[in-house]
């Protein structure tokens, strides 16, 4: 057999009734250069039961851990093993078509400085729909501007992931939390090393029930979710204060960062200072203050508060519009402070990816997948 090319991590815990498919995805696809590391959590001994008739396959390898790591210390693990040219994480209850590592494989060799490459994801369970993550690409700041601004996807991490991409973003952050967020995180950390690519095809098939990470998230408090919510604003001020340069760029990305954690935030009937009061403290709690220093914070505060209201805003599709113009144009100046054809090559780019956009919402191919309604008995 030939050196693999891509790693698969398929980390899994109490998943016996759904990693046997996911096992004979791996051994249908039409690009078989690959090894596959199976990571079983907490000495869970049925799954590793259903594991070990795939053993049999030179590519399969099983460690089976002791002690429970949860998802981001599995993911964590993976990541610290021997990688090939290639990581691919697999969720347990996930499959893919049989060309997935081919098609995704030949779309990563025409484009060298892409850290991730991956596909859309067709959902089945109680969602149905497509899911899709459009490409970024250009300067790193504005890659990592427009992940923060618009999309906050987990697709690219279900695609191929380079190696050297990784060994710069390093770990996955932890948190007393189970790190619900830290993936987004991560993913910002993979575009200060290069593009994300989207094949448009949906070759990857997510499925969606009760017992996922995702649900058991959506069904915690509305206290823990604000509280989850500040460590988003942390990690994406440490994905992000590496590329800046100038105080300048810094103020942009505070704005940045902070106005995606208000217009996320689960509380609506809190104020701007209570939100940022408990984005500050958190900073203190991990002893992240460098990112945000206590100076920096009442110029910015200022400003925030002479923009329009997030409500006012959420109502208005043209208020919103103008209000995310400004704030590229800021970026533009950044990325291009001599050359004003590049600034507006810039925002015209943006402005056509908004079209672009609206389009498919009034289309009804949004890139967005809905739960199911419940059948009337």
């Amino acid at each position: 057999m030939s050196t693999p090319r891509i790693t698969v991590g398929l980390p899994v815990y109490k998943g016996a009734d759904l990693i046997g498919k996911c096992l004979e995805c791996l051994q249908r696809q039409t690009f078989g250069d690959f090894e596959a590391i199976i990571s079983v959590d907490g000495s869970d001994v049925e799954t590793a039961a259903a594991c070990q008739p795939f053993l049999t396959d030179p590519r399969f390898r099983m460690v089976v851990h002791p002690q429970r790591l949860d998802w981001s210390g599995k993911f964590n693990w993976l990541l610290q093993q021997e990688l090939q040219e290639f990581f691919c994480y697999r969720q347990h209850d996930d499959t893919t078509s049989p060309e997935f590592f081919e098609v995704l494989l030949r779309a990563a060799d025409k484009e060298p400085n892409a850290a991730a490459v991956y596909c859309d994801c067709q959902f089945s369970g109680d969602l149905d729909g497509i899911e899709i993550a459009p490409s970024i690409e250009g300067d790193p700041r504005d890659r990592l501007s427009c992940y923060i601004e618009y999309l906050l996807s987990a697709v690219p991490v279900r695609g191929l992931i380079r190696r050297a991409a990784i060994r710069q973003a390093g770990l996955v952050r932890s948190d007393e939390f189970r790190a619900p967020m830290e993936v987004f995180v991560w993913l910002g950390k993979l575009l200060r090393w290069g593009n994300f690519r989207r094949v448009p095809e949906p070759l990857y098939y997510r499925l969606d029930h009760p017992r996922s990470f995702t649900n058991a998230y959506y069904r915690t408090t509305e206290d823990r979710k604000r509280a989850v919510q500040t460590t988003l604003f942390t990690g994406l001020l440490d994905a992000a204060m590496p590329l800046c340069r100038t105080p300048e760029e810094r103020l942009i990305f505070h704005e940045f960062i902070l106005d995606r954690i208000v217009t996320g935030w689960p509380a609506k009937e809190s104020t701007l200072e209570k939100i940022v009061a408990e984005c500050m403290e958190r900073l203190a709690v991990e002893g992240n203050t460098h990112l945000f220093r206590p100076e920096e914070l009442s110029p910015l505060l200022q400003k925030l508060k002479r923009r329009p209201d997030v409500k006012l805003l959420e109502r208005s599709r043209m208020r919103r519009l103008i209000f995310r113009i400004r704030q590229r144009s800021q970026m533009a100046r950044v990325i291009y402070p001599t050359s004003r054809t590049q600034r507006i090559i810039y925002q015209i780019r943006y402005l056509l990816e908004k079209l672009r956009d609206r389009t498919r919402e009034l289309s009804g191919d949004a890139p967005r997948a809905k739960r199911k309604r419940a059948k009337k008995r």
